[in-house]
């Protein structure tokens, strides 16, 4: 019960400085006066955190990581729509946490906190080394499984954070549906969708303005030279204008990064830092090293073990030093307590387009099905103690 009520505490606290943050204009007034009380809550409140690892380094490493988050949001302007649905809906709810309790009753531990869906295995670019395989195929997940599966994480974990991936995303279609149709049917749910921005136009733009629960990933290489070398020729000019298009719509937007041997110092330069965040306005990086999974493998892609420590460094000089909320799926694993994989603590499982599902997105092996489990009369909550997630989350 105490932990239950610092948890409550902290979602309250947190949520009260994320909407002073995300709702306050960018004045001089707020930066110099207000926060640093939004700053000094942020750190109270991580320290209230329960969690498997609460050594110093590790709380300092959340709080920076958290407080460049909410700079992010103050940065680019967040529109109060999509606020919001980060505040209220998504992220911090008496509803996770009904849910969490039911679920840590049945289970002994709390539950995933999102899942990873890739869709449609199609793609309009057909990128050096891509980990999804992308190609030509209409292998595409039923609409049907798609949907019931957001709603199962909310109803069973409580979550309502959704990570869309592909191929591409915006290439799905079922029965005359599309991905903004998920995102339209699921409005107490937050969508970061991983794309690769070329189908990206005012209308689209528009929607997911109109919509304000969804934020897009936009995959970059570095400037225009790595960029195309991967991607294809002409593929920048295309990202750049439907970055611009978004930053006019206000719709919150990042980029995502494989880093790779070729990329590693570009990614983390100033040129790239001044361009992406403050040109076009990006609100936050993801970035992947490389793995040898997927089309093309290509062990030559991979970054060096000295570049991976130049990453770590760099990445955290940008998070601290210029409050970007740049994340490295490998180097900040701390900020998550480690692997999030197998349906961890506040972890996920992959869903793919023809309904497997995987421990991560760069585990390429299936414990299941969810279609034939849902065929059974199953739910989401199956996947929790398969043999091999039980396994990886020892």
């Amino acid at each position: 019960m105490q932990v239950e009520k610092k948890v409550q505490f902290n979602n309250l606290l947190v949520s009260n400085l994320l909407k002073i943050a995300f709702s306050t204009s960018r004045s001089l007034l707020f930066q110099k006066f207000l926060f640093p009380i939004v700053e000094m809550g942020i750190k109270n409140a991580v320290k209230r955190v329960p969690g498997p690892v609460a050594l110093p380094g590790v709380i300092e490493d959340k709080y920076y990581m958290i407080r460049a988050m909410v700079w992010s949001g103050l940065r680019v302007g967040s529109s109060s729509r999509f606020a919001d649905t980060i505040v209220n809906k998504a992220i911090l709810s008496d509803l996770r946490a009904r849910k969490e309790a039911e679920f840590r009753a049945k289970f002994g531990f709390d539950p995933p906190g999102f899942m990873t869906i890739s869709p449609a295995k199609r793609c309009n670019l057909r990128c050096r080394g891509c980990y999804a395989n992308s190609a030509s195929e209409k292998d595409q997940l039923d609409y049907e499984i798609f949907t019931r599966v957001i709603k199962e994480m909310r109803d069973y974990w409580g979550a309502r954070f959704a990570v869309i991936s592909g191929g591409e995303p915006l290439m799905y279609r079922w029965n005359g549906k599309g991905v903004l149709d998920i995102y339209r049917e699921h409005p107490d749910s937050l969508f970061l969708m991983y794309t690769n921005g070329t189908l990206i136009d005012d209308k689209v733009a528009g929607i997911m303005a109109e919509l304000g629960n969804i934020t897009p990933a936009i995959s970059v290489e570095g400037m225009k030279e790595l960029t195309e070398q991967r991607r294809g020729k002409g593929v920048f000019e295309r990202i750049i204008r439907a970055m611009k298009i978004l930053k006019k719509h206000r719709v919150t937007f990042g980029v995502s990064i494989t880093a790779t041997r070729f990329n590693a110092e570009e990614i983390v330069s100033d040129r790239f830092i001044d361009y992406y965040f403050g040109e076009l306005g990006a609100a936050y990086a993801w970035v992947f090293h490389y793995m040898p999974i997927g089309r093309d493998v290509d062990l030559a892609l991979i970054p060096t073990p000295d570049q991976r420590v130049y990453l770590w460094q760099k990445s955290w000089e940008i998070i601290k030093k210029r409050k970007i909320m740049f994340a490295d799926f490998w180097n900040h694993g701390p900020v998550s307590d480690g692997c999030i994989s197998a349906g961890r603590p506040g972890g996920y499982f992959y869903l793919d387009w023809q309904a497997n599902v995987y421990p991560c997105v760069f585990f390429p092996y299936a414990a299941a099905n969810i279609k034939e489990i849902y065929e059974k009369g199953g739910n989401l909550n199956d996947l929790i103690n398969l043999p091999l997630h039980r396994k990886i989350r020892l």
